[in-house]
């Protein structure tokens, strides 16, 4: 059975090295997608790539963690900056389900803007959207603009998460991630979904080129290593070989 692969490359317009290394990884390896921060400080560096590499299909990183929101959120910024306190807010069931709302509208109409088309599908920096009191914003906003949504099933499952109607891959996996990045780690993620009879999985990844920015994540120089493994032939022959294909949101 022939499968549909799906490696995504997030944080598309978070410095230019990241937009670099994912174009990189796309010209020369087997990235296929990328998701895009549009409130980044190279979103507009990464919608002039994305114009000459057609191939690589881009959808939206809806970003509460990082930098400052398009749209007014006294609720959930900090000194006008959002941040990873939203957690704690989720936990304390404080969320500003409103504004979230809102914010997120604004960011998919910037989307637009910047790239003059609708996202392939809809994911989000650290994985906010799962935050069960944001997973029905987003899931019915996803709906209603026709665009797919990555799931992570099993925190859907964790915290019953109603999926029904949403358009997404059967998998998702962020094991493809850390400081022990290698061609088998990312083979061995093909080889569980293939064993749950899963007809398509999105792998997500970081590739980049180290700059300012980058040197001031928390996950730093395993991008690079992401970035070398991506890239490798002998990866990709492995893949093809195990029955994928490359693919997009737009199969599934």
């Amino acid at each position: 059975m022939e499968r549909v692969l799906i490696v995504n490359a997030d944080d598309f317009g978070l410095s230019k090295g990241q937009n670099y290394g994912i174009v990189e990884a796309c010209k020369h390896g087997i990235v296929t997608s990328t998701t895009a921060l549009v409130n980044g400080a190279a979103i507009e560096h990464a919608a002039q790539l994305s114009r000459a590499l057609p191939e690589l299909a881009v959808g939206m990183h809806f970003v509460l963690t990082l930098g400052q929101p398009l749209s007014s959120m006294p609720s959930l910024t900090r000194d006008g900056t959002l941040g990873k306190w939203i957690w704690e807010m989720a936990e304390a069931d404080t969320l500003p389900l409103d504004e979230i709302a809102r914010e997120l509208d604004c960011q998919y109409h910037r989307f637009v803007d910047l790239f003059g088309y609708e996202p392939t599908h809809l994911d989000s920096h650290h994985h906010v959207h799962m935050i069960p009191q944001i997973f029905p914003i987003v899931a019915a906003y996803a709906k209603a603009k026709g665009v797919a949504l990555r799931v992570d099933r099993g925190l859907a499952a964790l915290h019953q998460l109603d999926t029904d109607g949403i358009r997404s891959s059967d998998g998702f996996t962020s094991e493809f991630y850390g400081d022990a990045i290698s061609e088998a780690l990312f083979l061995e993620t093909l080889e569980k979904s293939a064993a749950r009879g899963e007809r398509s999985l999105e792998v997500m990844c970081h590739p980049a080129f180290v700059d300012n920015t980058i040197m001031g994540s928390a996950y730093c120089y395993p991008r690079l290593a992401e970035l070398d493994v991506l890239t490798s032939a002998s990866l990709k022959q492995a893949v093809s070989g195990k029955g994928y294909r490359p693919g997009t949101y737009r199969d599934v």
